[in-house]
């Protein structure tokens, strides 16, 4: 077949050695530092010098009379190291030549792979045999060779690495128990006894997903039953039968890339460690076990567009030419085994392949005077070198650490200075920093040999190793510490007559030499056995089993014997810290932790409650329920009388406040008055205002673009400031923050336009509305909300993109450890998209994220239009304004996660936002929710409803002001119809079958509730029809609820009181009554109120404002309404301005109608008070500054149809009345298709028009009837007709400072 071979091999010598587990370098107990047989078992390629002897376990030593190595005493290479199923076993080792991802000279791959006796009986270090396969399998042809003269009898022993074929074509066969063709390639085509653990390559990103596919993890390979034959086409044709062997069943290996490491720099890599790996020795895994690392590297010369193997005119990059590991029989020589040094001329067919130390005119420079000679050793192309570990035990765990944590903890080295013993290394424990958590096992053992070289320096016996352990105060001292301040194999500290600790302290420093020895503390001897001072009566070999680490802090050892300063030392710290979960563990114990916070602060929160009844806490909708466990009914009972009183006295000081309040508010108003005057100076500015207004730039518009701008400039800030904080400097981390600063504004500011206090605060400064948009606070939001939603689109795609870089760059060497002290970059290199998003290390910062995201894109989705309004039968199913309410309602669960998501820098952000939202909720704390008396209901055409109620105790308010109305747990906006000098309050309410909650308000207070009153069924009246309704209290209780007034008719038939209004029927207009005080003598029904179906719609009315058990106490037709406000509104502007244009829409014209009922009534009472005190000047002038009345307003409303009139006819005919009549001038305006027999003549209009108004012409006339003045325009109603009313009013507006300037001033009502 057409195989193909990994480049491997450099150009010089590269060795590999294996520290810990102590790596052989086919050493057994030969008495040198040079390896006797450097193919026993394997062919290593390695420095002669290097590799440890194999572990002894006599007692004492392995040693002679002659303090010669004895291998027939007892314990002689059996001092095998011993170590349990899943620990953590930490493999060290060091190479010559470079490795790592980025390395600019060369490509490599390290590979760790391990064998054991399951699949290979009578695994052993001393006993070699031969591997009669790789003889007899023919070798594999299609195999790069260089210019190698192959052995051709040698099989697959043969290769361009080993071209003799194990020493056959001298004579001599070689005996080893590996395939030099399995050793020499990766992955290998047939089976291989060695299962993969990890491979470490400078190219991840290109190799590791076919390293992993290929596998014997993973993989089945095949072999034929002829051994000749090594691939299945040659098999079966030559009557073989080829034959697959199962993969291991095992994970595929753990491909990473190497850290970098430098070429010719035989040691350390980063902060002084060496190269390591942590291996978690399988479960499955038993028995005798041997270790294997392989270090493959080349150079980049056979890369497709190297000069060696340059571009083909008209080759496709694929295939075989798009991968640079590899390369065939194509590169090799025609005419092998020449050796040449002649001039390299011409190029062949083939790709290019370099001779033996080729000679040519490398330069170009023409001739043979410039000819030079690269060092090239054909046989080291292609070069593996290799190391193995003496054999091992791995163990079942014992049954009492099954689940524990277990860490292997070893000294590597050998004796003899640091020449003597290059290039392998002096003792050290390993690993010398070990970090673990509190409760892990160590299992501390090592093994040492008695055949070193006896001249070789070191202290104690010669040619021995030995290591003990003792604890020290600081690495920086030498002296041990006495056993009373010992931590680590014990607390002393708090017990330190331990005698099992006391026991490990003993036997880790003097590895039990008073049971193998008889001890002379005289003896100074350095080679007598009786000098335990040298721990000269141990063994080579101790194992301390397990000890568990119980005290958090840093621990430093050393070895007494082995640490000599200046020549060597052998220290160590171990640190101990708290317990560090897994992933799961992490996420569980945070949920517990939260749900305890939570019910610790509930359980708080219900002692506050009880203890202080007035706080909000313990309010009918905030009260715990456990209060109702734990606290007796009667106790209860006088904790809600106890808040009632608190309450009533609340509201009154609220009262009083509020009073004052407007009075100062009033005042104001006269200040923006004279603003309006010519003489006035302006600021920079209002200058750049009124220019821009002029430039075609409004209120909205202008706010939009200045606030764009500012987005810009933090987008900006965030960009800048990134530049070099992203993976790898990539270019999506700066924009990723730029979005994300964007929103860090957006959110700060996202929720200021919905705080209501502040609207209202906001509107009493005349001049903020010139560069607040006060009087559209929704529209601000939703300006908001959209620079939010880009903001966040650019921040998550430009994360994706992040986070996809990541994922795709090379997976870096771990380093659990942490010895090397790796970069950010190198941390996150190559990490997977799930982890990202569970990375605890960055606080599962992606996980809130993406829950922020689809939690915003909710939030978006039932805000729109259709979802909000239910226009379409699946929104309308999924809840439709309730479901855009409830979601809308989790922005205190985002702003949360927002602080979880970015902690650093948001709190700064939400610092002041934060403070103006408790502000908001303190003022709002005063507006509690009030039970509401409805005194009447109106029913009008066109779906609407009119109720009148009992002004609430301490309710005070201003004309063109809102109020929330409750009902069944919801609350809406609703401008008040009603004057401040009236004894009622009211409002209007338009509700088609469209509007969910109103319409289902409607209904009930006109059609169920009535019905459910007198026991008949429910039916719809018909316009125009009053219903009235009376109060009652519950029993032992502040609940109120109203229910439909019934009188007996003749013959005992039950009636709900009701009346069709005639069309001579008046509202009368009574003067200013102060409000009346709440009843509480109100009486409640005769006998108890039968209880409510199960499938009644109102059995769920009102959860969140009352108790179910009260709920049920109450009689099905009650209704429960409740009010929270008033909060301001753009049309409370009108008493700043002595000409007004009032335009309503439909009906739009509900704040206009409190404002025509107040204008009314106050010119009333103006003219009262002036009529007693002609006589007196500063009177009048003190009455007309108090009781403040435009001179001039135009009244313009806008319906569709005749029936819209009706709802208003009575309030708009008296208010053209009276001392009011000169000052309302009314246009009515009908905009829809009537027959003109059915048009009625309103009375008090001056002007009744058919059509849509000419608001230019409007605004002229207006313009030239009040000059020099200050007109305030104000809009309920559609934003289309508002788009007209504000280009008309920058349009007929003078610039600021020109003589007799005429102003009109815009202002819009927008729920």
């Amino acid at each position: 077949m057409a195989a193909r071979i990994l480049l491997m091999l450099a150009l010089a010598r590269a060795d590999m050695y294996l520290n810990n587990p102590r790596g052989s370098n086919n050493k057994l107990r030969e008495q040198s530092n040079n390896v006797q047989n450097a193919n026993r078992l394997f062919d290593s390629q390695n420095n002669a010098a290097s590799g440890y002897q194999i572990g002894d376990d006599c007692k004492p030593a392995c040693k002679d009379g002659n303090n010669n190595y004895d291998v027939t005493k007892e314990g002689a290479t059996k001092g095998t190291m011993k170590f349990y199923q899943g620990s953590e076993l930490y493999i060290e080792w060091h190479h010559q030549h470079g490795c790592g991802v980025g390395h600019p000279n060369l490509k490599c791959q390290i590979i760790l792979q391990y064998m054991s006796e399951s699949e290979n009986a009578n695994l052993r270090d001393g006993k070699a045999r031969t591997l009669l396969e790789g003889i007899q399998r023919e070798r594999n042809k299609g195999l790069y060779t260089a210019d190698r003269q192959m052995e051709e009898n040698g099989g697959a022993t043969s290769t361009r690495q080993n071209p003799n074929g194990n020493g056959r074509r001298r004579g001599n066969q070689r005996n080893g128990l590996e395939c030099p063709e399995e050793r020499d390639y990766y992955p290998y085509w047939h089976p291989s006894p060695w299962h993969d653990i990890a491979i470490l390559t400078n190219e991840p990103e290109v190799r590791c997903e076919y390293y992993k596919q290929e596998s014997q993890n993973v993989k089945a390979k095949g072999i034929c039953s002829e051994a000749a034959y090594n691939n299945p086409d040659a098999c079966g044709s030559n009557g073989g039968q080829w034959t697959e062997t199962k993969s291991w069943s095992e994970p595929p290996p753990d491909c990473i890339g190497g850290l970098q490491s430098r070429d010719n720099h035989n040691g350390n890599i980063r902060n002084g460690q060496p190269q390591y790996y942590l291996w978690k020795i399988p479960h499955h895994l038993e028995g005798r076990t041997v270790l294997r690392i392989r270090y493959n590297i080349t150079t980049g010369d056979f890369r497709y567009g190297s000069l060696a193997h340059p571009v083909e005119e008209g080759a496709e990059l694929t295939g075989e030419l798009a991968d640079s590991f590899f390369m065939d029989k194509r590169f090799n020589d025609p005419n092998p085994n020449t050796r040449r040094r002649s001039i390299f001329k011409g190029r062949p067919e083939v790709p290019v392949p370099l001779a033996q130390d080729p000679v040519a005119d490398w330069l170009n420079l023409g001739g043979e005077k410039w000819l030079l000679q690269l060092q090239v050793n054909t046989n080291q192309f292609g070069r593996t070198f290799e190391d193995r570990t003496h054999s091992f035990i791995v163990m079942e765990r014992p049954q009492n650490a099954q689940t524990q944590r277990i860490v292997n903890y070893n000294v590597r080295g050998r004796r003899g200075n640091i020449v003597q013993v290059y290039p392998s290394v002096e003792y050290d424990f390993v690993p010398a920093d070990l970090s673990v958590e509190v409760g892990t096992l160590l299992h501390f053992q090592w093994a040492g040999s008695d055949a070193n070289n006896n001249g070789n320096a070191g202290n104690g016996r010669a040619g021995t190793d030995r290591s003990n352990l003792v604890q020290m105060q600081s690495r920086d001292e030498t002296i041990p510490m006495p056993i009373e301040k010992h931590t680590l194999l014990f607390d002393a500290t708090v017990n330190p007559n331990d005698e099992a600790g006391r026991g490990l302290v003993e036997k880790f420093a003097y590895l039990d030499q008073d049971s193998i020895v008889t001890c002379d503390p005289e003896d100074n001897d350095q080679n007598s056995e009786t000098n335990c001072k040298q721990l000269n009566g141990a063994s080579a070999y101790f194992n301390g089993g397990l000890v568990e680490m119980k005290h958090v802090g840093e621990h430093y050892v050393v070895s007494t014997r082995n640490n000599d300063f200046s020549n060597r030392s052998q220290k160590a710290t171990i640190r101990v810290t708290g317990v560090i979960l897994e992933l799961y563990e992490n996420v569980l114990v945070a949920a517990g932790a939260t749900v305890g916070v939570l019910i610790l602060l509930y359980l708080l929160a219900a002692i506050w409650a009880y203890r202080y009844p007035g706080s909000w806490l313990f309010s009918s909708r905030y009260r715990p329920r456990i209060l109702r466990c734990c606290v007796k009914q009667e106790r209860m009972m006088e904790k809600i009388e106890q808040r009632r009183q608190i309450v009533a006295q609340r509201r009154k000081a609220w009262a009083k406040k509020s009073g004052a309040y407007t009075t100062d508010e009033e005042g104001a108003s006269g200040e923006a008055a004279d603003m309006a005057m010519p003489d006035e100076k302006l600021t920079w500015v209002q200058s750049f205002n009124r220019g821009c207004k002029r430039c075609g730039l409004g209120e909205n518009r202008l706010t939009t673009f200045l606030y764009g701008l500012l987005n810009l400039a933090v987008f900006l800030i965030g960009v800048l400031s990134n530049l070099s904080g992203g993976f790898q400097g990539s270019w999506a981390y700066p924009l990723a923050k730029g979005g994300g600063y964007s929103m860090d504004l957006n959110f700060a500011m996202l929720v200021l336009p919905t705080l209501k206090s502040l609207q209202t605060a906001t509107r009493r400064a005349s001049s903020s509305r010139e560069w607040i948009p006060v009087d559209d606070p929704i529209n601000f939001h939703i300006t908001i909300a959209g620079f939010t939603f880009l903001g966040a689109a650019i921040h998550i795609a430009a994360h994706v993109v992040h986070a996809l870089s990541i994922h795709n760059a090379p997976t870096i060497q771990r380093d659990p450890l942490d010895l090397m002290k790796l970069s950010k970059d190198e941390m996150t290199s190559g990490m997977s998209l799930w982890h990202q998003v569970f990375n605890l290390q960055n606080r599962c910062a992606v996980l809130f994220g993406l829950v922020l995201t689809f939690m915003m894109m909710a939030i978006l989705l039932t805000a729109m239009s259709c979802s909000r309004r239910g226009t379409n039968c699946l929104t309308r199913r999924l809840g439709g304004f309730n479901l855009f309410w409830r979601v809308h309602m989790s922005w205190k669960f985002i702003y949360l996660l927002l602080l979880l998501h970015a902690p650093a820098r948001l709190w700064i952000w939400f610092f002041f936002p934060a403070i103006f939202v408790m502000v908001d909720r303190l003022l709002l704390s005063n507006h509690q929710e009030m039970y509401l008396t409805l005194k009447q209901v109106k029913l009008l055409p066109r779906d609407v409803i009119g109720l009148s109620f009992e002004v609430p105790q301490g309710f005070v308010y201003q004309a063109g002001q809102y109020i929330l109305l409750g009902w069944k747990g919801e609350f809406h906006p609703f401008t008040l119809t009603s004057a401040p000098e009236e004894s009622c309050i009211s409002v209007h309410i338009r509700a088609p079958n469209s509007c969910d909650w109103c319409s289902a308000l409607r209904k009930r207070l006109t059609e169920t509730a009535p019905a459910q009153a007198v026991g008949d069924a429910p039916k719809a009246p018909k316009a125009p029809q009053v219903f009235e309704y009376k109060k009652h209290t519950l029993q032992n209780s502040q609940i109120v609820y109203n229910v439909p007034k019934v009188t007996v008719m003749p013959g005992g038939r039950a009636n709900v009181s009701s009346a069709v209004p005639t069309a001579t029927d008046k509202v009368a207009l009574p003067g200013q009554v102060a409000p009346p005080s709440l009843p509480t003598d109100s009486s409640a029904p005769s006998k108890p109120p039968p209880l409510r179906p199960e499938g009644d719609p109102m059995s769920k009315s009102g959860e969140s404002l009352m108790s179910s058990a009260a709920e049920q106490l109450l009689p099905p037709e009650a209704v429960v309404l409740q009010v929270t406000g008033p909060f301001g509104a753009p049309a409370q502007k009108v008493w700043g301005f002595d000409t007004l244009m009032v335009v309503g829409a439909g009906i739009g014209v509900t704040p206009f109608a409190s404002i025509l009922r107040s204008v009314q009534l106050r010119a009333k009472q103006r003219e009262t008070i002036l009529r007693r005190s002609r006589d007196d000047p500063s009177l009048e002038k003190m009455v007309k500054d108090l009781i403040q009345v435009p001179k001039k307003i135009y009244f313009y409303w806008i319906c569709r149809g005749q029936e819209e009139f009706d709802w208003f006819c009575d309030l708009l005919s008296a208010a053209a009345e009276g001392p009011a009549a000169s000052i309302v001038e009314i246009t009515l305006f009908l905009t829809g298709e009537h027959e003109l027999s059915t048009v009625k003549k309103l009375p008090c209009a001056t002007g009744q028009f058919f059509g849509r108004p000419n608001w230019g012409r409007i605004f002229k006339q207006n313009r030239d009837k009040h000059p020099g003045e200050h007109i305030g325009v104000f809009l309920c109603g559609s934003p289309i007709i508002g788009v007209e009313l504000s280009k008309q009013s920058q349009k007929n507006s003078d610039l600021l400072g020109a003589p007799n300037a005429t102003r009109f001033s815009f202002f819009k009502e927008h729920f």
